[in-house]
């Protein structure tokens, strides 16, 4: 009976047209930014970009504290991944990081070290976790002004 419930739901995501994602274990091997990381796939270093979010750059105010935070999470520690299907235009992958079952890069959002990268998000809930991190004002939403990622990019 499971099996015949498995296959009717890989027959129905295939007519629907919808992607089943590919979903794997690495382990990481460093933390970049925080929102990219090198990771460990076959023997090869992979690097990943987290999906549907933007991280302050480095340069950037909390840019460090993002990275930091992201290190403290998953640097050596096996995740899994759930890779869209496409690489970036840098030749990045690009995927979802989940550790022990939790989604890193929503938790990122949800304590205000990440933007909703609207321009790429498929995924409205990370709007919920963007709410939050608001509500609460803290890293990010605390400041009176906050600065993009991407229009940071754009200025300096």
């Amino acid at each position: 009976m499971r099996i015949f419930l498995r296959f009717n739901l890989i027959v129905t995501f295939l007519f629907l047209g919808l992607s089943v994602n590919a979903v794997s274990e690495y382990v990481v091997l460093d933390v970049v930014d925080g929102d990219t990381i090198w990771f460990l796939s076959d023997g090869k270093r992979e690097k990943l970009r987290l999906s549907q979010i933007d991280a302050p750059e480095r340069d950037q105010p909390l840019g460090l504290e993002a990275t930091n935070l992201l290190r403290q999470l998953i640097l050596n520690q096996e995740i899994t991944i759930t890779f869209q299907k496409k690489k970036d235009r840098y030749g990045r992958y690009l995927g979802e990081v989940f550790l022990d079952g939790e989604n890193i890069n929503k938790l990122l959002v949800r304590n205000g070290l990440a933007w909703v990268y609207d321009r790429y998000v498929d995924d409205e809930s990370y709007y919920v976790d963007l709410k939050i991190a608001k509500n609460k004002k803290i890293n990010i939403w605390a400041e009176t002004k906050p600065i993009s990622p991407w229009e940071w990019r754009r200025k300096h």
